[in-house]
């Protein structure tokens, strides 16, 4: 009674099950060497870099981060305008175009019609 190779793989995956899935990476020695807080610190990074859209999007609609932000700007106000009027001085050529790309964007009439 010979089988062929195809059946008996096929019979071996009907009674243990397909376990070809299973070993997603091998260990490397430097895995097995790691602490445990290291292999969290890896874990945590992973983790980040598979959910950061869902992470930056909670941060940037975070209402403490805007507490903070609005707190932090209050107490800081005359700095935050002292460096703007610094820097306006310093680079009117940036300045002129910033204030052209907000004239055309802000335009109702549209990009062409802003010679007025």
């Amino acid at each position: 009674m010979a089988k062929d190779l195809s059946e008996l793989i096929d019979q071996h995956q009907k009674k243990w099950g397909d376990k070809t899935q299973r070993i997603t990476s091998i260990p490397t020695m430097a895995n097995l060497r790691s602490s445990s807080s290291d292999k969290r610190k890896k874990q945590k990074r992973d983790w980040y870099h598979k959910n950061k859209e869902k992470v930056l999007k909670q941060q940037k609609e975070s209402e403490s981060k805007k507490k903070n932000q609005r707190e932090w700007y209050t107490n800081n106000r005359e700095r935050c305008i002292v460096k703007s009027k610094k820097w306006n001085k310093d680079n009117p050529s940036a300045r002129r175009l910033i204030v052209e790309r907000h004239k055309t964007k802000n335009n109702p009439k549209g990009v062409w019609n802003d010679r007025t």
